[in-house]
């Protein structure tokens, strides 16, 4: 179209501005008005879904008051009055949003004026069931049941106003999203229309048209990014720039924040809008994230940051991208807490992963040993494979020692390198195909190579087995094969069975070899087969017969009926067993084999590998693992039957744990409440409260924990008494607490009881001296004097006096010495003091004839004889080990038989604990066992615990002299010396007293 001659008229030219002019001005009002409506039509469905979202914090608000979780906290709680007050004041929240967001909407105000009233009486209602006391008996059950359901007929009041609330919002979106999907499919065309003939009009109506639609899709863009991202924190800041410096940017303004802010952070999303940056996330400024905002912002680039917060001694992680978006920046923070608690239990197996390593070492460190001595060139390659998958080199991974005096070539400094630079000559001679063809047929492949250096050729036989993405090859030099490969024709079946060996040992490691020729039951075996066996190379002609002198006897029976099965199904499978060498000693033995032809007859080859090693860290390996297990089923009844229970503090973030039975000490079933400081204190004694915070902060700060005890009530409001002992330590470089609580209320009682049992038995000790000295003194004197008066009749009238007089003064006499005696007795077994622990080594045998001289006379008029081992020195008490040798020695000569000469044998042994009787607490491992056996009168072995009560005699005072005490002192002088004395004995035969002492 030729416009030069319409520009040519101005009429024209007027006529075309007028119509360019209207057609511009009507396409820029009717697009205005499209896009107002659209505008009107998105802000009115934001609105609703703000709407929406408050009638469901409403919900969240009345449904906190229907659990009973939260009515129990008001009943049981102290302070629940601030509980309550709390909780209107959230309510108080979610009413004004409700009303400010309704204010334009008559029908839904009013429902809001109902609902206070219901919400007012909720509050009076909770606030009347908290002036119920929980633990009164006076309130009957029925005044708290009919309380809680008029809060039940509240609430449901509510909930019925809230869904009709809901239901009318519900109704008013479908209708506003039907206005706003109209006005959004008319838009485009009515635009396009008008587009259409403004653009052959005046371009730049379109351009401006344009630019609005542009500017529609980014608002409608960032509504959903604001609507869609609700799992994450999502803000949107606008820059504040300096008055002074326009290019300067001091702050930033908070234009948007969902509700995560509050879930997360505990900010208020209307509290934080239109604050600074700077005054809502002060933590930020410091640590360098508010400059990389304004980066973000100036430069206009994506930043990602990775942040630890702590909220309400919490730590918490979030990742958060920083974007941004029209005159601002778009914040979209994610919780990675999960995540990073993941890791940290991730770097925790790692560790156990590394010790893992550690030990796969020491069997990798084995396996190279094993490489190491065999003749065999072993090496390993993984594939390099290019984008299709296809295999285009090795990486070599490893390679034993032998390869140096072929190539000269050092194990380490060629492993991780390419074979296409160490071995190139393999892409030309066919090795490297068939290392393909062994790993994508998952066969072994056998072949032979040349291999020249410097101008020598030598031949290798190799075999490559896959193993995971790559080979292993396995070499053996056959050159000296190859050149005698004429003269040793007729031995080709001989190395066709050696190679078969040689296969099947490289793929079990072994270390010996043998064949069998089960017709003729002959075998022929390695040198080292022989050696496993722990004898010489051909020491004994092998069969079936001697070889199963070898096996483990329990091992017999599978041996056998693998042996059957071998010989009729003529396959063997890899099994292990147990041999015994020819020392004596058990090895466990892995063999496999297979079936082969040799000169026209079936044979067996094989080979065996001693994998006692591996066996026997298996077992051990079960073994620790059954003990790990046992230990902590024994620690858990540990902590039961010793009343303790264990804990773990982490003082680095202020979390704890503690074991099952301290919740079950406290009356509680396991994980019944949170383990928290605030917990604690609700068991603690009021009483005993303040010292027991004290003694905690003392312990954190001077980080040494002395053991501490307080009272503790119960959740069954019983008392107890717990102590606390602990100690602190590093771990993974948080510091820890660790410690155990046990229950001494039974100790404390205890105690109590000993002290009142101390007080008694410090009164009777007086009362015991008191006798002591009245029979020292106040008894002994009444005697003396009798004995004084009747020695002065006797010798000044005794030659007066009638038969019976002189009868009756000599029963006199004789009743007064055995009232002394007796006297004496008594006082010697009052004063032997077990609690006098002054010991010091005492030589039996001077013991023995110090007693001998003291008791001369005696043993010189019953003509005795008394026979002694050589006697031990104990540590004992000097005199109260006399008077034992003293006591038993003069029992020996009282009660002698009348017809023979009295001889006593001392009999010495020393001899382990488990000799004495089970009662006795051991004090020693050892004990010195010294036995008095005479040829006396003896007695009755029935009486042989009565003899050594006090008073006890199993003879008339008539028969023979004695107070009944003697075998008592002896007795009280060996439990003083932490020992055992019993006595045994016949009638006629004689007496055997056994005396224990400690080693």
């Amino acid at each position: 179209m030729d416009l030069k001659r319409i520009y040519k008229s101005s009429k024209t030219y007027i006529v075309l501005l007028i119509i360019a002019v209207a057609l511009l001005l009507f396409t820029t009002s009717m697009a205005y008005k499209q896009i107002m409506r659209m505008q009107e039509s998105a802000d009115m469905v934001a609105h609703t879904l703000r709407v929406y979202n408050a009638i469901g914090d409403l919900t969240s608000h009345y449904s906190k008051a229907d659990s009973e979780e939260f009515r129990n906290e008001i009943l049981k709680n102290k302070a629940a009055n601030s509980t309550i007050a709390a909780y209107k004041q959230e309510g108080k929240t979610v009413i004004n949003n409700l009303e400010f967001l309704v204010s334009d909407n008559e029908s839904q105000r009013a429902h809001l004026k109902p609902l206070k009233a219901l919400l007012n009486s909720l509050y009076s209602q909770l606030t009347n069931l908290d002036s119920i006391t929980y633990t009164s008996n006076a309130v009957p059950f029925e005044i708290r049941e009919n309380q809680k359901s008029k809060i039940n007929k509240t609430l449901f009041d509510i909930r019925g106003i809230k869904n009709r609330m809901q239901k009318q919002e519900e109704n008013l979106l479908k209708k506003r999203e039907i206005v706003y999907k109209s006005h959004k499919s008319t838009a485009p065309i009515v635009l396009l229309v008008l587009a259409f003939f403004a653009l052959f009009v005046f371009i730049i109506s379109f351009y401006k048209i344009y630019l609005n639609k542009l500017e529609i899709r980014k608002s409608e863009f960032f509504l959903k990014t604001v609507l869609n991202t609700t799992d994450n924190i999502v803000n949107y800041y606008e820059p504040i720039f300096d008055a002074h410096n326009s290019n300067h940017i001091k702050d930033f303004k908070i234009v948007f924040a969902n509700n995560r802010n509050y879930d997360y952070l505990g900010l208020q999303p209307k509290a934080i809008t239109g604050k600074t940056f700077t005054e809502t996330f002060p933590f930020l400024v410091d640590n360098g994230d508010f400059d990389k905002l304004v980066k973000s912002y100036k430069e206009n680039q994506k930043v990602e940051l990775d942040r630890e917060v702590i909220v309400k001694n919490k730590k918490m992680w979030f990742y958060t991208l920083v974007t941004p978006l029209l005159n601002g920046i778009l914040i979209t923070s994610r919780n990675a807490t999960y995540e990073e608690k993941t890791k940290a239990a991730q770097l925790e197996l790692k560790k156990r992963l590394e010790k893992q390593n550690l030990e796969l070492l020491d069997n990798r460190a084995f396996l190279g040993n094993l490489f190491k001595s065999i003749s065999h060139v072993v090496m390993h390659f993984k594939s390099i494979r290019d984008k299709n998958n296809a295999i285009i080199d090795f990486e070599i991974l490893f390679v034993n020692d032998k390869i140096n005096p072929i190539t000269s070539d050092i194990p380490s400094e060629i492993k991780n390198k390419k074979t296409s630079e160490i071995f190139p000559g393999i892409f030309n001679d066919g090795v490297f195909e068939n290392l393909v063809q062994a790993i994508e047929t998952q066969t072994p492949i056998t072949y032979e190579v040349p291999y020249y250096e410097n101008g020598y050729e030598q031949w290798f036989k190799a075999t490559a087995i896959k193993l995971g993405d790559g080979v292993t090859v396995t070499t053996v030099d056959i050159t000296e094969e190859k050149k005698k490969s004429d003269q040793l024709i007729q031995l080709n079946e001989r190395l066709s069975v050696q190679n078969t060996i040689f296969a099947d040992a490289e793929r079990l490691a072994a270390t010996g070899s043998y064949i069998w020729d089960i017709d003729d039951d002959v075998s022929e075996l390695s040198d080292n087969y022989y050696r496993l066996l722990g004898c010489e190379p051909n020491e004994f002609k092998l069969s079936f017969k001697t070889y199963r002198s070898f096996i483990h006897p329990d091992d017999l029976q599978e041996y056998d009926k693998k042996g059957l099965e071998i010989a009729k199904n003529k396959r063997i499978e890899e099994h292990t067993y147990r041999i015994i060498t020819k020392q004596g000693n058990v090895k466990y033995l892995k063999t496999n084999g297979q079936f082969i032809k040799k000169n026209n007859k079936t044979v067996v080859v094989g080979v065996v590998q001693d994998v006692t090693d591996v066996v026997e860290f298996e077992n051990k390996l079960k073994q620790s693992n059954d003990n790990l297990k046992f230990q902590n089923t024994f620690l858990e009844d540990a902590e039961v039957l010793g009343k303790m229970g264990s804990f773990r503090v982490n003082t680095t973030n202020n979390s704890s744990e503690i074991s099952d039975n301290i919740y079950r000490m406290l009356d509680c079933k396991p994980h019944e409440f949170a383990p928290t400081p605030k917990a604690y204190f609700t068991f603690v004694h009021p009483d005993d409260l303040s010292n027991f915070k004290k003694n905690i902060n003392k312990i954190l700060v001077s980080k040494t924990f002395k053991p501490f005890r307080c009272r503790i009530i119960t959740k069954n409001e019983t008392v107890k008494y717990f102590k606390f002992t602990g100690h602190f330590d590093t771990y993974n470089e948080d510091e820890y607490l660790f410690g155990l609580i046990q229950d001494v209320t039974d100790d404390i009682k205890a105690e109590a009881f000993l002290k009142l049992k101390n007080r008694e038995l410090t009164r009777s000790n007086a009362e015991l001296e008191s006798f002591n000295r009245v029979a020292s003194h106040d008894l002994q004197e009444p005697l003396r004097k009798l004995q004084l008066f009747v020695s002065r009749i006797e010798d000044r009238e005794g030659d007066q006096l009638s038969e019976k007089g002189t009868v009756y003064f000599g029963k006199i006499k004789n009743a007064v010495t055995r009232m002394q005696a007796l006297i004496s007795n008594l006082l010697t077994y009052s004063r032997i003091d077990s609690t006098k622990k002054d010991f010091e080594k005492v030589n039996l045998n001077q013991t023995l004839d110090k007693v001998k001289d003291d008791l001369a006379d005696r043993i010189k008029e019953a003509n005795a004889f008394i026979i002694a081992d050589k006697l031990p020195k104990i540590k004992g008490v000097v005199f109260q080990v006399e008077q034992l040798f003293t006591n038993i020695l003069s029992n020996a000569l009282k009660y002698k038989s009348t017809n023979k000469a009295p001889k006593v044998q001392i009999v010495y042994k020393k001899v382990s604990a488990s000799e004495l009787p089970k009662h006795i607490i051991k004090e020693s491992k050892k004990y010195h066992r010294i036995s008095f056996i005479d040829n006396g009168i003896g007695f009755d072995s029935k009486h042989s615990k009565k003899i050594f009560e006090v008073f006890q005699r199993l003879h008339q005072k008539t028969e023979y002299s004695g107070t009944g005490i003697g075998l008592a002192i002896c007795e009280k002088i060996v439990e003083n010396h932490n020992g055992y004395i019993f006595a045994k004995g016949e009638v006629g035969v004689g007496s055997e007293f056994v005396v224990y002492f400690p080693a």
